[in-house]
């Protein structure tokens, strides 16, 4: 019994600790990754073949310093549809670590999926046989780089990779005049569903703004941004009441050359659930004062038992011990009046004394 309540006390420590930890099924989710997670994160890296998906590679914008472009790539192939997940790396080398934008002094302002990661992941979606991605970042010193676009996918119960031909972009120092973005805009990249949106824009050096904005897939439409002052503009995008991906971009006019900025995605989807670790550790925390003092108590209810048994045990044992083994033998061959076999057989033998006492 103490064995099975020790087991059932270790097995509740063990759920306990677990609910400390976090799983991701079905992938590891979007983030920051070295290309050495396409075999380390999601399969012996010694067991991935060579994918036969195409990616093409393109950019966006003018590379000068401070300022955004936007890298887009197109992935296709019929071997894609094997597993319909296929995840996505935008990296600046292929040796399998620091190869992440940040690592060659890029800063990746918005992804595709209204995030600000290098690796994304997807699904291909049914019937169809290419999947895009695109990031919008900015070069933060004077370099020149090399971007490459890697993925990893299945198929037939096989881990498949793939890296496309390197994008060489060399970063170009602002020109005079430059009617351009301030280098410390951040675009935003989400909103809520139902409202409408003020997106703010930071500039530098510029007279007048322009807006051309689209749903995905859909024509555009131009609108003029509001000026607030001090090189801040402002526009509205429009409400949408399900998820979806408004992609504008900006003709910022100037004295001096105008520029058209890349697109930049704004992603209207619900908010995500939000779990309060805390709460989520005190509950845990709870549970575990909780089982380990019922362990306790029936460990404690069960000692007690054993203790009782035993006292009985041992009480048997006095009593075996006291009780005569043999009735003394009957006087006469008879019992004496008033006398029972149970009272003759535990007092025979002092009536026996007595009549001898008497007798002499």
């Amino acid at each position: 019994m103490f064995r099975r309540v020790r087991i059932l006390f270790v097995v509740v420590i063990l759920l306990s600790i677990s609910s400390f930890t976090q799983a991701n099924p079905g992938g590891v989710g979007d983030g920051v990754f070295d290309m050495q997670c396409g075999g380390a994160c999601h399969g012996d890296s010694s067991l991935n073949q060579t994918s036969s998906a195409f990616i093409s590679v393109q950019i966006e914008g003018s590379p000068y310093l401070g300022q955004p472009i936007s890298i887009s790539t197109v992935i296709s192939g019929s071997q894609l549809t094997y597993s319909g997940d296929l995840g996505v790396f935008l990296l600046t080398d292929t040796t399998g670590h620091s190869d992440t934008p940040a690592d060659a002094q890029w800063e990746i302002l918005s992804d595709s999926n209204g995030g600000t990661n290098n690796y994304l992941e997807g699904k291909l979606l049914s019937g169809e046989d290419n999947f895009s991605a695109s990031w919008t970042i900015k070069p933060t010193v004077l370099t020149t780089t090399t971007f490459y676009v890697s993925i990893h996918h299945g198929g037939d119960d096989t881990p498949y990779f793939g890296v496309s031909s390197g994008l060489q972009v060399e970063v170009l120092p602002i020109p005079d005049n430059l009617a351009r973005l301030s280098p410390d805009f951040t675009p935003q990249t989400t909103r809520p569903l139902g409202e409408e949106t003020f997106v703010s824009i930071a500039t530098e050096d510029v007279t007048s703004v322009e807006i051309e904005w689209k749903v995905e897939g859909s024509s555009s439409t131009t609108a003029t941004a509001n000026s607030l002052g001090d090189n801040m503009w402002e526009f509205i995008a429009p409400a949408s009441n399900q998820p979806s991906i408004i992609q504008w971009r900006a003709i910022l006019e100037g004295e001096g050359p105008s520029q058209t900025t890349p697109w930049f995605n704004l992603v209207a989807q619900e908010p995500p659930f939000e779990v309060d670790q805390t709460a989520v550790y005190i509950q845990s925390f709870a549970l575990f004062i909780f089982v380990f003092g019922l362990a306790l108590s029936v460990q404690l209810k069960l000692s007690k038992g054993e203790k009782t048994e035993k006292q009985w045990e041992q009480t048997d044992q006095v009593v075996q011990e006291n009780f005569p083994t043999e009735a003394p033998p009957l006087p006469g061959g008879q019992l004496p009046p008033g006398w029972t076999m149970e009272q003759w057989q535990w007092y025979g033998h002092e009536y026996l004394e007595e009549l001898e006492e008497g007798a002499q």
